[in-house]
Formats: C-alpha cells, structure tokens, sequence
C-alpha cells in the first residue's frame, strides 16, 4: 500500500527543516569595498570572513600582542622561503630589529647571500629540467637559479673559512657554529649589495642567527673540499643549542612565528619545552598531520609535548608563505597599520 502523500511530505520537511540553534558567534561577512579603502580596516576584517582567512586574522593579532608586550620573537623559515621574495621581507625585520632570534636551514642561510651577488630569475614551473640541466640553472618552483650564483659563493666562502681557519689557529679552539655564521655577516660589508641580506643586519644588530644543519647545501660542500686541504679544521654544533636555549630561558615571554616546517620549526618549538610552551604561536604551512611529521603538526599536538602554552594565544595557517607573510608583515610589524606602536626589546 503506498504512503500518503501528506505523512511523506511531512517525514521530508522534519530533515530538511530541521529546528536549529544560534551556535557560533559573530557575523561572517567581507570587506565592504563599496567604502574608501582602508588598509587597516582590510587587514581586520580577515577575521570574519571564515576558513584561513579568520586564522591568518589571529595569526595578525597574536603577533601585534607579542610584540605589545614585548615578546622575544623566535623566527624560523626553510630555505625555500628565502629563495623567493620574502627574503627581502626578512631582511625588514632583522633590520629594524622586530624579531630577536633567527633559526634557518644551510640553504635558507646561503642563497640570502648570494642574492647579494646575483639576482633570483623569474622561471616557470612547468620548465624542462634536462634542459635546465644543459644550460647550467637551478630551478626552485617558479624561480631560476643559474649556477653562477654557487661558483660565486665558493670564491665567498673562501675568504669566510680562511678567515675562520686563522681564527682557530690563533685561540687553539674549534670553531663554533655562531661564530661561523657571524663571520659570514661580517665579510658580507664589503659587498655593493650587503644591506639586502638578513645576515649582515643580524650580525651587525646582534641578534643571533643560527643555520641547521650548517654542513647541508653548499655551505657543506664547501666545508668539505676546505677540510681536504687544511685537515685540522674542524666547526662544533654546541654553542648555538647553548645560544637558543639560554635566549628561551632568558626571556619574560616568548613568541614564535614558523614558516614551514623542517628543523627550524622543530628546533624552536623543542626549545619552548624548557619553559612548558611558547607564549604566543604563529604557525604558517601547508603540512598536514597525518603522516606524524614534525612539519605538519598543528598547534594542538605541539601542546602535547609542552612547545606551546595549554591556552589560545596559538594558531596554525594552512596556507602557501609567499602569500600569507606579507599579509602579516604589512599588518603586525608596520607601524602605520598597527595599533601597537612599541617595540620589543
């Protein structure tokens, strides 16, 4: 017998039009451009347009308040994000003396100098490696990089282990890997193009600037075919753990800010351990959790572990860094966009 018309329309209307509570809060709505644009109000309105729009929101407020109340700013970044036009963003920042302490890979370290030398090329990313390969270019993404740059940086690295080697003659004492990266910043002065690089502003403003693991990339390769001809040259890892956690230890308050993952985010936020957890954490990557990596972590495992505080001031943007940096940078770090207007020491 077939159901009534009536009673199977009614069964459809409970599921469709199912009773329903106001649970949320605020209202989810966008920049209103129909008004005189305003960068701050642009920037603000991040936070109710919803999906990662609304993280990067809180990404913006949590760094406005590490550095309102004088946070000491842990920054850590992949090489890949200085290869790209971000570097130049970073610079702006170690210049200016907005974050204190630098954690990056060897390529990270090393390409920031080279660009001092030779520019970064527009490339493609659909570009045909072989053919690359033939032409001496290095491609990374969209981004050319021919191999000049490296035979460069040997003639530069050069003069940094001579004179590092000299150093290690004298005192009769290894060198450490601080004091290495250091060395790099100072032999950059002589450079046309020395105040683009990050490395010298860090030296110079001394703020520490640590490479993991230094031996990668080509600073390694250097290293290596230098050890062939001066076989006593040897470079210790200790003083920069020393450096990071004595700095983590020091501090009133700590804020993070990660782009990527890899062993600068690792090395920070093991460092925060010391201190039950990062007071404030900014975390920018495109990693997922599920594989258990360190690098696709989201904020709350990190809680698990004691890298970050058991409370709000965190959040993890799931986003591309060449797109959400600057956001962030134009947003929390220039003063004319920031309500904050004091600088932490």
């Amino acid at each position: 017998m077939a159901a009534d018309s009536t009673e199977i329309n009614s069964e459809i209307r409970k599921s469709l039009f199912k009773p329903s509570v106001e649970l949320g809060t605020g209202k989810i709505v966008g920049y209103d451009f129909e008004e005189s644009f305003d960068a701050a109000k642009f920037f603000d309105s991040y936070r109710d347009i919803g999906f990662q729009a609304t993280n990067l929101a809180k990404a913006i407020d949590l760094v406005r308040k590490m550095r309102s109340e004088g946070a000491t700013i842990f920054f850590g970044f992949t090489s890949n994000v200085t290869t790209s036009g971000l570097r130049d963003m970073i610079t702006y920042l170690v210049k200016n003396k907005l974050v204190h302490f630098l954690v990056t890979t060897t390529g990270g370290l090393e390409e920031d100098i080279m660009k001092t030398h030779g520019n970064f090329l527009h490339g493609a990313f659909e570009a045909e490696g072989a053919y690359l390969r033939e032409l001496g270019v290095n491609r990374t993404g969209d981004i050319f990089v021919p191999n000049e740059r490296y035979v460069w940086f040997e003639s530069f690295m050069a003069r940094v282990l001579t004179d590092l080697y000299a150093k290690q003659k004298e005192t009769g004492k290894m060198v450490d890997t601080v004091e290495f990266v250091r060395q790099m910043g100072r032999t950059l002065e002589g450079l046309d193009r020395h105040e683009e690089s990050f490395a010298y502003w860090a030296n110079k403003n001394d703020i520490p600037l640590i490479c993991i693991p230094l031996n990668d990339g080509a600073i390694g390769d250097n290293l290596y075919l230098f050890k062939k001809d001066h076989p006593e040259f040897d470079v210790t890892l200790v003083r920069e753990h020393e450096l990071l956690y004595e700095t983590v230890m020091a501090a009133s308050k700590c804020g993070a800010i990660i782009i990527g993952g890899s062993v600068p985010k690792h090395h920070i936020m093991m460092a925060m351990m010391l201190r039950e957890g990062a007071d404030y954490t900014v975390y920018i990557n495109t990693g997922i959790e599920h594989e258990g990596s360190n690098a696709g972590a989201n904020t709350d495992e990190a809680k698990s572990w004691g890298k970050i505080a058991p409370d709000d001031n965190n959040v993890k943007v799931w986003g591309e860094a060449s797109i959400i940096f600057p956001i962030i940078v134009a947003a929390a770090f220039k003063d004319q966009l920031s309500p904050q207007k004091q600088q932490p020491g």
